[in-house]
């Protein structure tokens, strides 16, 4: 009888501080139960003597490598590496990240050499079978996108993308008075240009631009509003992978970075997003593991398997870096020679609604499922805390949740499933889902 491969995953891992020795060993146990123990790492692992990209995901973010060594020791064996903090530090920081994780023997997903490496699946070999894991980004400067190989070119180093267009459809009233503004103010003047001189290509009919955005016409003001798809490429190289991988593996997973959502609400995946993770588990994914908006967002049980929209933060360190570039500090107005720990008071200070204060932020659950014939044969998810209220020492730092954070984290998990039809409920030390939901 064929075993099922069992799955323990978690979101963001955001690490800057070695953690003490003896860590949560409860928490270790639980990761250490599964066979595949994946996340997403969201920083560079180097020496800290990389040179900083003239961007960054937000924060320029490196480890030290006894970080990814803690990270190790909690139980991980693969971590997605496609996010926006992939090339903080350039081609130096990404070849680091890649030759660390090797050494502590973890599989990498979601960053290479160029794009066939980045786009290739992390393979794990279990008791239950074989299982492939794809990362992709969707948040990411377009510098950091790998580049493909051809026979006169190298490929590029970087992440894996998914490429996302935003669309804006406005009535057509409203469409006609936007081109007369552009027409006086002249925002679409030098981009008109380029595509006159074939730089860009045409404009798809029914659409306009005003300045970079575009601009779709719809005939009424109900039509309105803000939409995304992703670019077709992308899905299409991500799901034939998927496909490749499910004819030689018992379980594929696809782990999507993106903080894009659909309007103001962080609780909610982007148009695209949905799309995207129903088309893998169509194409033969097992489950879809999102990351991103440093908060949890909805579950969603398609076709059999979970869809994990975004699984927020499982370590939470970003008020612990310790070295940032001149660009960060000259940015926040403080001297280039300042701390990093000033820069971030500055950055702070400025803010009206600072991530280090909310405590979805600080709150998340580690899915353990286990896969069987491709589907889910089993799920629950443990309740995680991320220390907001402890001391600042240990802010940021995961640990199992007790009982009152635990309905604390299935309240607020069953207002964002909601959409998805899915209901949870606390049942021992775990969450579960309501019998009757699907």
């Amino acid at each position: 009888m064929q075993r099922p491969i069992r799955f323990t995953a978690a979101g963001d891992i955001l690490i800057t501080r070695r953690l003490p020795a003896a860590g949560d060993s409860a928490l270790r146990e639980a990761i250490a139960a599964s066979d595949v123990r994946l996340a997403n790492l969201e920083t560079t692992i180097t020496d800290g003597t990389r040179y900083a990209s003239a961007y960054s995901g937000g924060t320029w973010l490196t480890a030290d490598p006894g970080c990814l060594a803690d990270v190790a020791r909690l139980g991980f064996n693969v971590l997605g590496f496609a996010n926006n903090h992939t090339m903080d530090y350039s081609y130096g920081g990404l070849e680091d990240t890649l030759r660390f994780l090797r050494r502590e023997g973890i599989a990498a997903a979601g960053a290479g050499q160029n794009l066939f490496e980045a786009a290739r699946p992390a393979i794990v070999e279990t008791p239950g079978g074989r299982a492939a894991v794809f990362a992709v980004c969707a948040t990411f400067e377009d510098a950091a996108r790998a580049g493909s190989q051809t026979e006169s070119m190298p490929g590029r180093p970087g992440l894996n993308p998914l490429r996302v267009q935003t669309v804006y459809r406005v009535a057509r009233p409203r469409a006609q008075a936007l081109r007369e503004a552009a027409a006086r103010t002249g925002v679409n003047t030098l981009r008109q240009a380029h595509r006159s001189q074939g730089f860009l290509p045409p404009l798809p009919e029914g659409t306009m631009e005003f300045g970079p955005v575009l601009l779709e016409e719809v005939e009424s003001e109900a039509q309105e509003g803000r939409f995304s798809r992703a670019d077709e490429r992308d899905v299409q190289r991500t799901l034939e992978g998927v496909r490749r991988a499910r004819a030689a593996c018992q379980a594929v997973v696809v782990l999507v970075h993106s903080h894009e959502i659909k309007a103001a609400c962080e609780e909610e995946p982007d148009y695209f997003l949905e799309d995207f993770a129903r088309r893998c588990i169509d194409a033969g994914a097992s489950a879809v593991l999102g990351s991103g908006t440093h908060q949890v967002q909805g579950i969603e049980i398609y076709n059999g398997c979970p869809i994990f929209y975004c699984l927020g933060n499982f370590f939470f360190e970003n008020d612990t870096v310790e070295k940032l570039p001149a660009d960060f500090l000259e940015k926040y107005g403080v001297s280039i020679h300042a701390s990093a720990q000033e820069g971030l008071r500055a950055r702070a200070a400025q803010a009206t609604a600072s991530l280090g204060a909310r405590r979805p932020v600080y709150q998340t659950v580690l899915p353990r499922f286990s896969i069987l014939d491709g589907k889910c044969a089993e799920l629950e998810l443990l309740p995680v805390d991320l220390g907001l209220d402890g001391p600042k020492w240990e802010k940021g730092v995961p640990r199992l949740a007790d009982a009152r954070a635990a309905e604390e984290i299935c309240a607020y998990l069953n207002r964002v499933s909601a959409p998805y039809g899915t209901r949870w409920r606390v049942q021992g030390q775990a969450i579960v889902q309501t019998e009757g939901e699907t």
